[in-house]
C-alpha cells in the first residue's frame, strides 16, 4: 500500500514538472526580442502622437474659469492650494465653513464639505 501511495505521489511530482516546464517553454515563445523590436518600431510614433493630444487635452482642462455655483474639484480642496494668508493677498475673512483656495491664478472661495463656490477673484500677479 505504501508502495502504490509513494508511486502516485512522484508520478505527480513528475507530472506537474513537466506541464510547468512546456508552459515557461511556450511563455518564452511570446517574449521574443525580435518580436517586441518589430512592435516597437512600427507603433511608436503613433503612441507618442496620441501621448501628446492628451498631455494637451489635460493642460486645457486644469486652466478653466471657475464661477459661482460650480463645486470645486476634490483635487484642488486639499491643503497645498489652500490660502492660510488671506489678508496679504487682499482677501476678506472667509466665513465659517468656508475657505479660499488658490487655483491657476484664481482666489477661489468654496465650502470646506462641499466644495460649493461662492466668490471667485483673479489674481493680479
Amino acid at each position: 500500500m505504501k508502495r502504490l501511495i509513494i508511486t502516485t505521489l512522484a508520478a505527480t511530482l513528475l507530472a506537474g514538472t513537466a506541464l510547468s516546464g512546456t508552459a515557461m517553454a511556450a511563455g518564452q515563445r511570446y517574449d521574443d526580442h525580435r518580436y517586441d523590436q518589430r512592435h516597437d518600431s512600427r507603433y511608436d510614433r503613433h503612441d507618442d502622437r496620441r501621448d501628446h493630444r492628451y498631455d494637451r487635452r489635460d493642460e486645457r482642462r486644469d486652466y478653466r474659469r471657475w464661477q459661482r455655483g460650480q463645486r470645486l474639484d476634490a483635487r484642488y480642496r486639499g491643503n497645498g492650494y489652500y490660502v492660510s494668508d488671506y489678508r496679504r493677498h487682499g482677501l476678506r475673512a472667509p466665513p465659517r465653513g468656508y475657505r479660499w483656495q488658490r487655483v491657476n491664478d484664481q482666489y477661489v472661495l468654496a465650502a470646506i464639505a462641499t466644495g460649493l463656490i461662492a466668490s471667485v477673484i483673479i489674481a493680479n500677479n
